[in-house]
């Protein structure tokens, strides 16, 4: 997403590039890596490193020791892909038209893929462990840490599958997940959203990072117009978008009914454990109360 940069004027003809933004006025990711090239020295890092995780398939149920080694292992690549994922995804969000911000996240992407498919026996392997030999290990001093996060990925085991048909889930995820990409590239770069006077009347670039700015302005008028200016171009791409949506709701169908949920609400309440009950008296409560939002006359 690009950023308002006011010309000396006061006023913004055009929203700039990521480069032509003041250092001053961008978020520090240092802390995250310094450098692109330290992004991809530990990227390299990951590539290298993740095949090893093999070295635990079959043997998970093997003992507690073996257990706790290959959940550490797992948590040990998931820090390091949270550390790369973070820098990828602010990096785009910095400029999502740029060719190196979109390069980073789809090497990323690509190799979650291969990594998903290669650690894929690893839930099914702890589901297979027996209701009593589980028990043990839960009582082991060794695996003390991971209680909690044992028995949570217990509760998931009428809706682990086989290897292989976890293995070929996670072949699919990047694609399941494609309707993101397309929505994000659609509304952050291809959308344009004019130009609007503000209560000043200083004409200013409409866009989703300024949308915000206008909606508080005190003259009503003002914020009628961006409303209106704003979600005009989101209906220009109505059939775009509904597509995008429609594709997302397929993806949520096809993940729910593979892993043997009743639907798709159930089974995006069921990692939270979340009753279905609390869900629905949440709408129903929500439903019932929409008159003080409503204009008179409504």
């Amino acid at each position: 997403m690009k950023n308002l940069h006011p010309s000396p004027a006061g006023a913004a003809s055009e929203i700039p590039t990521r480069d032509q933004v003041p250092a001053s006025d961008t978020w520090n990711l240092a802390a995250l890596y310094p450098s692109p090239e330290k992004w991809s020295e530990d990227f390299a890092g990951l590539q290298a490193r993740y095949e090893q995780i093999g070295q635990f398939k079959g043997r998970v149920g093997e003992s507690a020791q073996t257990l706790r080694d290959c959940l550490e292992f797992d948590m040990g690549l998931s820090i390091q892909i949270e550390r790369l994922n973070h820098y990828a995804m602010l990096r785009s969000s910095e400029d999502s038209s740029d060719n190196g911000n979109l390069a980073r996240e789809g090497q990323l992407q690509n190799l979650l893929t291969i990594i998903g498919e290669v650690s894929s026996f690893i839930a099914p392997e702890i589901q297979a462990i027996t209701d009593e030999r589980f028990a043990a290990f839960l009582s082991d001093p060794l695996l003390a840490d991971w209680q909690v996060p044992l028995n949570k990925l217990r509760r998931l085991k009428p809706h682990t599958l086989s290897e292989r048909e976890e293995r070929l889930l996670a072949l699919g995820a990047s694609s399941l997940w494609g309707h993101q990409e397309t929505f994000s590239q659609l509304t952050n770069v291809d959308m344009q959203f004019g130009l609007l006077a503000d209560e000043k009347g200083v004409e200013r670039p409409l866009s989703q990072s300024s949308f915000s700015s206008f909606l508080v302005q005190r003259n009503p008028e003002v914020r009628k117009r961006a409303f209106h200016q704003f979600y005009a171009e989101f209906s220009d791409h109505k059939y775009t978008l509904a597509s995008t949506f429609a594709h997302s709701v397929r993806s949520d169908v096809f993940r729910a009914r593979a892993r043997n949920y009743p639907s798709a609400r159930e089974a995006a309440l069921f990692q939270d454990d979340i009753p279905v009950s609390v869900y629905d008296n949440l709408i129903g409560t929500v439903r019932a109360n929409f008159e003080p939002l409503l204009p008179r006359g409504f």
